[in-house]
C-alpha cells in the first residue's frame, strides 16, 4: 500500500519539494540498515566472466555491504563466485578497520550516498590507496565525484564536456553579482542529492537572491537533510527547454544501456519520478556519454542528458555510481539487451545483465590487471 501511495504523481512531486523535506525532518526517521539479501533473484541475468592471466595470483577481495534499497554487494559476490575469486565481508566502519584491511588486495563497494558515509569512505579509501597500496572499487577519485555536482561542473568546464552551463560561487558578493546576469528560469542544486532531492527551479532574481542570502548566512540554508545545511556556495544551472524527457545512458567500457525518464505534467524534473520508458536510444546521446567517460575513466559512468528544443543533446549530470533495481537496463521492443559501441557502428545484443557485475569486471580489466601484468613483465 505504501508503495502504491508513493507512485501517485502529485505525491512524487510533493516528496521532492524542500517544504516536504523540512517538515519530514520533525518526524522520526528509521536508522539505515542493510537491506535483505536479493541473491535469490539474480540468476535471471547472464553470468559475467573474466579471463585471468596464467601465473598471476588472484587477489583477495574485501566486500563492503551497502545500505541502499537495491544492494550492489550481492551482484559483486555473484561475479566473484562465478569466477572463483576469494572474498570476505569487511566492516569499513569498525574502529579496527585499518588493522584488518592489511590482508586484502581489493576493496569493493560503497556504504551509501549519505554525506557522512561519503566523507568516511573518501578518507578511508584515500588511505588504503595512497599509503597501503590497495586497489579500491570505486576509487577515491570516483567516490569524490559521486554526489558532487560542483565537481562535475568543474571537470566538464575544464575538459569541454557538453554539460549544461553551470554557475558555482563560494563568495557572497560574487554570487549576488552573478544572479543579476542569469537568464531565468535556472535550476538550483545542492550536494549531495539524488532523485531530484535538493533540485529547485528558480524563476527570478528575487528567488535567487533569497537562496544566496540563506546559503551565505551564519547558519547556512536548510536542505532536504536533517544533518547538513547548504553553506557558502550556490549552484545554478541553465534550464534547457526540452522534449519532456531526460535520457539516462550507462556506459561500461564499450557497453551501453539506458532508458528515457518522462517529466510529469506541471514539473521540470524526471529523476526520481520513476516514469520510465525503455526503447531505442539515439546514437548521438550514446556517443556523447561514451566520450565523456573517455575523460572521466570510470568503470561505469551514468550520464543524464536532455534533448533540447534546439535539437542538441546536453549532459545535465553524471555519476560513477548508481542504484539498479533490475538486470534489464535497456530494452528495445520489449527485448532486453545491451549496446556494443564500435568505431563505426553501435549494435544491439540480447540478454539480461547486472551492470554492477560488468562494472567490476571493467575495473579489473582496465585498472587492476594492467598494473599487475606490467609488474610481472618488469620483474621478468
Amino acid at each position: 500500500m505504501v508503495n502504491n501511495i508513493r507512485n501517485i504523481t502529485f505525491l512524487k512531486k510533493m516528496f521532492k519539494t524542500p517544504w516536504y523535506a523540512r517538515v519530514r525532518q520533525h518526524f522520526p526517521l528509521p536508522e539505515l540498515h542493510y537491506y535483505e539479501d536479493d541473491m535469490v533473484r539474480l540468476a535471471t541475468a547472464s553470468p559475467i566472466t573474466i579471463g585471468w592471466p596464467k601465473g598471476l595470483k588472484k587477489p583477495l577481495f574485501a566486500i563492503i555491504k551497502d545500505y541502499e534499497k537495491y544492494p550492489r554487494w550481492t551482484k559483486y559476490i555473484r561475479f566473484l563466485e562465478n569466477n572463483d575469486f576469494c572474498y570476505e565481508y569487511f566492516d569499513l566502519s569498525a574502529h579496527d578497520w585499518l588493522e584488518k584491511a592489511r590482508k586484502f588486495d581489493i576493496f569493493v563497494g560503497i556504504l551509501s550516498n549519505n554525506l557522512y558515509h561519503l566523507q568516511e569512505m573518501r578518507k578511508k579509501y584515500f588511505t588504503l590507496e595512497t599509503f597501503l597500496g590497495k586497489a579500491c572499487f570505486p576509487s577515491t577519485a570516483h567516490i569524490l565525484l559521486y554526489e558532487d555536482k560542483t565537481l562535475e561542473s568543474y571537470i566538464s568546464n575544464a575538459c569541454d564536456i557538453p554539460y549544461a552551463k553551470t554557475f558555482v560561487s563560494n563568495e557572497k558578493q560574487d554570487a549576488l553579482r552573478l544572479i543579476e546576469k542569469l537568464n531565468y528560469p535556472v535550476i538550483h542544486k545542492m550536494d549531495p542529492g539524488s532523485g531530484s532531492l535538493g533540485v529547485e527551479m528558480v524563476r527570478d532574481r528575487v528567488q535567487a537572491r533569497k537562496i544566496v542570502q540563506q546559503a551565505f548566512s551564519i547558519s547556512g540554508r536548510a536542505t532536504h537533510s536533517l544533518y547538513f545545511r547548504q553553506k557558502n556556495y550556490i549552484y545554478f544551472q541553465d534550464y534547457i527547454e526540452n522534449d519532456g524527457y531526460d535520457i539516462r545512458v550507462l556506459i561500461i567500457g564499450n557497453w551501453a544501456f539506458g532508458y528515457y525518464r518522462r517529466v510529469p505534467d506541471g514539473d521540470f524534473r524526471a529523476s526520481g519520478m520513476n516514469i520510465i520508458e525503455k526503447r531505442d536510444l539515439p546514437e548521438e546521446a550514446i556517443r556523447i556519454a561514451w566520450k565523456a567517460n573517455q575523460i572521466i575513466k570510470s568503470p561505469m559512468l551514468v550520464v543524464d542528458l536532455v534533448h533540447g528544443v534546439d535539437g542538441k543533446y546536453t549532459i545535465i549530470e553524471f555519476s560513477p555510481i548508481c542504484q539498479v533495481e533490475k538486470p534489464a537496463q535497456l530494452a528495445i521492443n520489449d527485448i532486453p539487451g545491451a549496446y556494443i559501441i564500435e568505431d563505426q557502428s553501435i549494435r544491439f545484443i540480447e540478454g539480461k545483465f547486472w551492470v554492477h557485475e560488468l562494472a567490476l569486471r571493467e575495473f579489473l580489466q582496465t585498472n587492476y590487471l594492467p598494473s599487475k601484468t606490467n609488474a610481472i613483465v618488469r620483474t621478468n
